[in-house]
């Protein structure tokens, strides 16, 4: 016989319930089909396997020795079947995590996630800040992270350009008048861990760097933070130029200068393997990369 196929689905749930009801007549109500119905199902089993699977008692039918067996296989089977769907249903269930650079999140992340969830309202979105260089546990569907030399983990999409400019608050302008790179330099400048944006930037612009002893400066821990400083007036600072765009379209602040640093530099995003077995996981992820290439598509290009 070839066993390598299986007895037709539709008899093996009806095997599956007259064990479950002990009757043709109650199987045929559980499956609300007629008492034809059943045994003909019943039979066309027997017929597939060549055993007999069913044996008169009186007026009622019973299952033989091999039908109870075969009937607690097909049970046993079905019950996986049913434990895996619902634990695959309920995964699915769960907010899609996002894991993303501090900075990232109000500046363009949640605008598109808000976007993205008033077209798709069945869809939760749990958002979690990623520290860049320290491992995200446990791990996200999608981690957004960050290249300064636009060298991207396998598999990872570009999203957003990283190039930074100068850049401070109209109140601070008004109290230095600054018009030039050398004004710049005088100015105070806001860092974060990265000491070598300032020396980078002035070195672009032809500027010597100033005298630490002299040079009045501001650290702060991160490019969210150095932003916030420069939007209250504390001094120049440099700014991924496509996440402070809305800042600079208010008026919030100000460009300085047209000269750019880290122009390999590049924000990615990138699903993994838990979240590619996610269909809610695929279809955020799609959606952000298709957002940021109708934004950025050229400047990503041609990084």
């Amino acid at each position: 016989m070839a066993q390598d196929r299986l007895p037709p689905l539709r008899a093996l749930k009806t095997l599956e319930a007259f064990h479950q009801s002990g009757s043709v007549t109650a199987t045929a109500r559980l499956l609300s089909v007629s008492h034809s119905a059943v045994s003909h199902q019943l039979k066309q089993i027997e017929d597939w396997a060549g055993i007999r699977l069913m044996r008169r008692e009186g007026r009622q039918t019973a299952l033989t020795e091999a039908g109870e067996s075969l009937a607690l296989v097909i049970n046993e089977s079905f019950g996986a079947i049913r434990h895996e769907i619902d634990r695959l249903t309920m995964r699915e269930r769960l907010p899609v995590s996002i894991a993303s650079l501090r900075f990232v999140i109000p500046n363009w992340l949640l605008p598109e996630i808000e976007t993205f969830m008033a077209e798709n309202p069945a869809v939760s979105v749990y958002v979690q800040e990623h520290i860049s260089d320290q491992p995200v546990s446990p791990e996200p569907d999608i981690l957004i992270g960050f290249s300064l030399d636009g060298h991207i983990p396998e598999g990872a999409d570009p999203i957003i350009p990283g190039a930074a400019v100068p850049v401070c608050a109209p109140s601070y302008q008004a109290r230095h008048t600054i018009g030039s790179s050398a004004d710049i330099a005088r100015a105070t400048l806001l860092h974060d861990e990265d000491m070598r944006m300032w020396k980078t930037w002035l070195s672009a612009a032809g500027i010597a760097a100033p005298d630490e002893r002299n040079e009045r400066r501001l650290f702060f821990s991160g490019s969210a933070l150095i932003c916030d400083a420069a939007l209250r007036g504390l001094g120049v600072a440099l700014c991924r130029e496509a996440l402070i765009e809305p800042y600079l379209e208010r008026g919030e602040l100000i460009r300085l200068s047209d000269i750019r640093i880290d122009r390999t530099a590049v924000y990615y995003l990138q699903i993994s393997q838990h979240g590619m077995n996610r269909h809610a996981a695929i279809a955020i992820t799609d959606w952000l990369i298709k957002r940021s290439r109708g934004r950025w598509q050229d400047m990503l290009h041609r990084q």
